[in-house]
């Protein structure tokens, strides 16, 4: 069974080809083989390709075994927040008002200091259960990745997450896009070295810190 992204790239180039070659016959054929390239093979008439997929993402580093996308890392910040802090200060009856989490950045390690963390958000929830709002708390700190909370208000008993917030300098997001590219198209050109058809390389953008323009930057200079 072939990933999200996998079939998100073969729907989209193939609409692509029937657009620009509507007279053209195109017959896609699933590889099963399980890490080995290609992905698929395409008939294009008479003409066989061999067409490889892969994602352009930046990692961040939790403290598990490898790094995970960016995306993954905020949602289980999130899930930290909302499932284990607001249903721990829930279950022991002192979470009395609204608060807001915020991080600034993806914590490296979090898996390492996220115990410290959650101690910090439920002393200050337990300590404020008592007033209506409260200003923010920096409870973790380490150079630019901070994790702060408050208490916004007193009507509604839940425990709410901002961030964290990741953007880059457009001359930075360029650098890091090109240098993920070049990190993407060395490792595919290694794993399809031995595949004698003509090569097709089908790209899932999920670089989200770059605009279209600057991507293409990236595309021109390979």
């Amino acid at each position: 069974m072939k990933s999200e992204s996998e079939e998100f790239c073969k729907s989209c180039f193939d609409k692509y080809l029937n657009e620009l070659l509507p007279d053209s016959n195109f017959v896609w054929k699933e590889v099963e083989q399980i890490h080995e390239p290609p992905e698929f093979y395409l008939t294009v008439d008479d003409v066989k390709y061999a067409v490889e997929v892969t994602r352009l993402f930046l990692k961040t580093d939790v403290g598990t075994k490898s790094a995970l996308p960016v995306g993954i890392v905020t949602d289980l910040i999130r899930r930290f927040v909302i499932d284990d802090v607001e249903t721990i200060a829930k279950n022991n009856h002192f979470l009395q008002g609204a608060y807001l989490v915020i991080f600034s950045k993806p914590i490296t390690n979090f898996t390492q200091v996220k115990d410290l963390i959650q101690d910090a958000l439920l002393s200050y929830i337990s300590a404020t259960q008592d007033v209506s709002k409260t200003p923010p708390r920096v409870v973790y700190e380490h150079g630019r990745q901070k994790c702060s909370i408050e208490k916004i208000h007193a009507e509604d008993d839940k425990v709410v997450m901002g961030g964290p917030i990741i953007s880059r300098w457009e001359d930075e997001a360029l650098i890091e896009c090109q240098q993920l590219l070049d990190n993407r198209l060395s490792d595919k050109e290694k794993r399809l070295r031995k595949i004698c058809f003509p090569k097709i390389l089908l790209l899932h953008n999920k670089y989200h810190f770059a605009e279209l323009q600057t991507k293409k930057k990236c595309i021109s200079n390979e």
